[in-house]
């Protein structure tokens, strides 16, 4: 019997709480997320190192992730990223796209993605650069969920409650 799972993506600018919202979605529907895999995948590299080919890679083993998420999830489950964050970020840091990206975006498939303002402030960290406007991130997210016909809503991570009954009510 297959599970009827409801995906959702959470995106953003650098430092907008995605990755605590996930863990506290799941936490709070019992179930898991999916850590955005850039994160594990810059452990042993640095990220000023990063070129188009290791883009591509954490694409990949991104996707690998979110199926293997959806084994575990229950009712829901939350990803810490998609592909609009991996086209984004190899058009802004090297002014280039990405075949496979391109083509894999147009078949991931979210009920809903979940698009942080800016209202948490900059915290930094070893894997944030902030070369890049927040606002222009955050249209660029927002432009890329219309053009890929991705159903979206605008959150704030503070308004936590909020979120959940637009979640109860997808």
């Amino acid at each position: 019997m297959e599970k009827n799972i409801k995906k959702i993506a959470v995106i953003g600018a650098e430092s907008t709480g995605k990755t605590s919202l996930c863990s506290e979605l799941a936490t709070w529907y019992h179930t898991v997320y999916v850590e955005e895999y850039a994160r594990d995948y810059f452990k042993n590299k640095l990220i000023q190192d990063c070129t188009l080919n290791d883009i591509e890679a954490i694409a990949k083993a991104q996707i690998v992730s979110q199926k293997k998420g959806l084994e575990h999830a229950l009712n829901f489950l939350f990803c810490d990223t998609n592909l609009i964050t991996l086209k984004i970020w190899a058009e802004l840091e090297f002014n280039s796209r990405i075949d496979f990206i391109e083509e894999e975006i147009k078949k991931e498939i979210f009920d809903l993605v979940l698009i942080t303002n800016n209202d948490v402030p900059w915290t930094e960290d070893v894997l944030r650069e902030n070369k890049f406007s927040r606002e222009m991130i955050f249209e660029l997210n927002e432009y890329y969920c219309k053009k890929y016909h991705q159903k979206y809503k605008i959150v704030s991570p503070f308004n936590f409650e909020e979120i959940i009954k637009l979640l109860n009510n997808s």
